[in-house]
């Protein structure tokens, strides 16, 4: 990524300058900024926001609660409420009752949803030339690098 510019417009000051290892916070803002201008850029293409997108990839993954959806996104479940809507409208998601419990509704891809929830991992031009352009032992470091970062213990 040496090419591509910050994304996030920050600049490390003050303690996380100091903290310890600065420059890979760097890289993962950097990292974090291009990855999420890719996702948007694919949503744009398919017609989608950022966030409808994100909502139909979970859906895509398997039938969830509102509750659940939101807490991915770290917010109240009525904020999600238009997006839903929105894939609804399309045909790309529907509310089910919840086998286990029928007054939970949950939010599952279509058969439509699923395909475009596909095309648009598919589309992501940026991520696949990365990802494609790495040697086995590239992917292997950086597949232990994010086991390390996301799967570490707090």
């Amino acid at each position: 990524m040496g090419t591509r510019p910050s994304f996030t417009g920050e600049t490390l000051t003050g303690e996380i300058a100091r903290g310890s290892f600065p420059e890979i916070r760097r890289a993962m803002l950097d990292f974090v900024g291009a990855y999420l201008l890719d996702f948007e850029t694919a949503a744009q293409q398919a017609g989608l926001t950022l966030a409808q997108a994100r909502v139909l990839g979970f859906a895509a993954i398997r039938p969830s609660a509102m509750k659940d959806i939101a807490a991915q996104f770290g917010c109240d479940p009525s904020n999600l409420t238009a997006k839903v809507d929105r894939l609804i409208e399309l045909g790309l998601v529907e509310r089910r009752s919840d086998p286990a419990d029928g007054r939970v509704k949950l939010i599952a891809a279509t058969p439509d949803g699923i395909a475009a929830s596909a095309a648009l991992c598919h589309s992501r031009d940026w991520l696949a030339d990365v990802l494609g352009s790495l040697t086995a032992d590239e992917a292997r470091t950086i597949q232990t690098a994010f086991d390390l970062l996301v799967n570490r213990p707090a």
